[in-house]
């Protein structure tokens, strides 16, 4: 274990007054940020993403208390909605994660979405940083839920697990189009509901058309594989994800695991199947190439905040320039692409 067991109330407060100012992009953030990016990256990233409705708030209560059961160190980032007024978080702090919140060794923090695309805030890599230097073991990044395009989450997660339901109808064709290209675990929750079984049956088919044709893998192998030799590499996303049968030894085929969160049946072997991904991960080199993933992604969030904020400001040449090609767009003078491509020529001398 890398943490120190449980967290003491002054540690608490600074990590949240950090994070704070760090979400805000308030004074000092860079300070903070330059000695939280120094800290060796030590903390497991596991992101929960699915469809509303599919219980993972609760889930997520249930595998944190199973994980700080065992020593760890963990930090929940639960990501809400943004309120279109303040920015802030709609939920706030959540009330369903009774099991683990008061755990010793538990950091609970709401975050806002803040408009932001694909589920997650901008600040999450930040926060992360963060969360490492605090020298936590494992972060769980829970998304808003926003369906199909809840995915940004694969970035920013060393594993992505995500969360189906039974019932959704065709809910669950709808969103399985963006997230069975990202999911590294999925979980099947509410097992004791009807059609559990069947929905369990219905994603593990589509996980089995991505490897349709790869050597050694069939319907019903999950986790991991003993590749066989191919000559070519993987034909989707899942398989670049999950190893190239041209080339790696083994191969991960995503398992689908049926867990009651609010009894706490499946969530050992759910949190067992997230470990051994990771665990695969480690002993093929992976987590290098997450991180490089997850710092690129922020770098260009980072970047192109930086060049469109001047344009924000009510004041400035950069905000003249923008309301004078406004007008002439209005005039019918000239195209949004146009008057775009000239804004950055002049930003550009």
């Amino acid at each position: 274990m890398s943490g120190a067991g449980a967290l003491d109330g002054r540690t608490v407060r600074r990590l949240s007054r950090a994070i704070s100012t760090v979400e805000d992009r308030a004074d000092g953030y860079e300070e903070i940020l330059s000695g939280a990016y120094r800290a060796p990256a030590k903390a497991e990233v596991i992101g929960v993403t699915g469809p509303p409705g599919a219980g993972k708030s609760t889930l997520v209560d249930a595998l944190t208390a199973h994980w700080a059961g065992t020593g760890e160190r963990v930090a929940v980032l639960a990501v809400d909605p943004s309120s279109p007024f303040s920015g802030g978080a709609v939920l706030g702090d959540r009330v369903r994660m009774d099991r683990s919140s008061d755990l010793p060794s538990v950091y609970l923090r709401s975050i806002s979405a803040r408009g932001e695309g694909g589920g997650l805030s901008a600040a999450v890599c930040d926060i992360v940083a963060l969360l490492d230097e605090a020298e936590f073991d494992r972060v769980v990044i829970e998304t808003v839920g926003a369906g199909q395009a809840d995915i940004a989450v694969a970035d920013a997660a060393d594993c992505t697990l995500v969360v189906f339901v039974p019932g959704l109808g065709d809910d669950i064709q709808a969103a399985k189009a963006g997230l069975m290209e990202v999911g590294d675990v999925y979980a099947v929750n509410k097992g004791d509901l009807p059609g559990a079984k069947a929905t369990v049956a219905e994603i593990n088919g589509a996980i089995g058309v991505a490897y349709a044709g790869t050597p050694g893998v069939n319907k019903t192998t999950a986790g991991l594989i003993t590749a066989q030799p191919a000559s070519s590499p993987g034909r989707l996303a899942v398989l670049r994800r999950h190893g190239d049968p041209a080339s790696d030894s083994t191969l991960w085929r995503p398992p689908v695991q049926l867990v009651s969160a609010r009894s706490g049946d499946g969530v050992p072997d759910l949190a067992g199947a997230v470990d051994a991904f990771l665990g695969w991960c480690s002993e093929s080199g992976r987590p290098a190439q997450r991180r490089r993933s997850r710092i690129r992604a922020q770098m260009l969030r980072t970047l192109s905040a930086a060049l469109i904020a001047p344009y924000q400001q009510n004041a400035g040449q950069a905000a003249e320039d923008l309301a004078g090609s406004i007008e002439r767009v209005l005039a019918s003078a000239t195209s949004p692409a146009e008057a775009v491509a000239e804004l950055i020529r002049r930003g550009s001398r």
